[in-house]
């Protein structure tokens, strides 16, 4: 029997409401994304940030409220689909859900950085860092529920914008890095099975930069050497035949940067097959 689904939309990039990546849940809901997840209720995370608050606080602040609701969504029986601006939702969604659920991170980049070797300072490419709990401690330790997600229990998949540092300390980790090149030799399920031995469910983030710019351009950090849809789909499907899928983000799609809407159609698609495969 299908899962009853809670429709969550986040319209923040970072610190900014409804603009750039924070511009695609309405774009995601206007293209049908409702009707493609056949029906279950839909609610949208609103925060009041006040002008002068900066990236970081707002950053938090949205992370505070998401999990709030995919928490409610949760309890009430309903498993969270949730449109994000930007991959920071993510550490909302994971505190929001019961312990023991793994991470399956799909994206182009780590998201990895650190406060002390991002060179860019954007907060969102080092939330995957936060979630496993390297950084922010005082600040993630405000979202309600949450708890660093150990290393054993992450998957990041089809990285392949690393940066220097982000490879070494991938190197000294144990989060399992499922390379584009390990997932076409068919090395994903082994790494699938392993982490269905460590974690009772799985929360999936799809970064759409994940995909290869020959399939679509998702947002202005997408690059070349991604995934094609259909690899996507095939691990998602794969995820799902060894473990319950809790949760589901779609992140970091700018409609604006979408010219032929070929990202938009890959997204709506995994929003079917989430409207399939996830399960209490």
């Amino acid at each position: 029997m299908p899962a009853v689904l809670r429709l969550v939309t986040v319209p923040y990039d970072s610190a900014r409401h409804r603009v750039g990546l924070g511009a695609a849940p309405a774009a995601w809901l206007a293209a049908g994304a409702e009707e493609r997840l056949a029906g279950g209720a839909v609610s949208t995370v609103e925060v009041v940030c006040p002008p002068d608050l900066g990236e970081l606080a707002a950053s938090f602040a949205v992370a505070r409220e998401v999990a709030r609701e995919v928490r409610a969504a949760w309890d009430a029986g309903a498993s969270p689909v949730v449109l994000a601006g930007n991959c920071g939702t993510s550490l909302g969604v994971v505190a929001g859900l019961p312990a023991r659920t793994g991470l399956l991170w799909l994206d182009a980049h780590g998201d990895l950085n650190l406060p002390s070797t991002t060179t860019s300072g954007y907060v969102d490419g080092m939330c995957l860092s936060a979630i496993t709990g390297r950084c922010w401690e005082a600040l993630v330790a405000t979202v309600p529920g949450f708890v660093p997600v150990p290393d054993e229990r992450v998957v990041l998949v089809g990285a392949h914008a690393l940066d220097p540092a982000e490879e070494r300390l991938l190197a000294g980790a144990g989060i399992e890095h499922l390379t584009v090149d390990r997932i076409r030799a068919g090395q994903a399920q082994p790494v699938l099975d392993a982490l269905a031995d460590r974690v009772d469910r799985l929360h999936v983030h799809v970064d759409l930069d994940v995909l290869d710019t020959s399939a679509g351009r998702a947002n202005r950090w997408a690059t070349p050497g991604g995934l094609q849809p259909d690899e996507v789909v095939g691990l998602v499907r794969g995820a799902a035949g060894r473990l319950p899928l809790a949760s589901l983000t779609l992140a970091s799609w700018d409609p604006a940067l979408d010219d032929d809407g070929r990202v938009r159609e890959a997204g709506l698609a995994l929003l079917e097959i989430a409207a399939e495969l996830l399960a209490r």
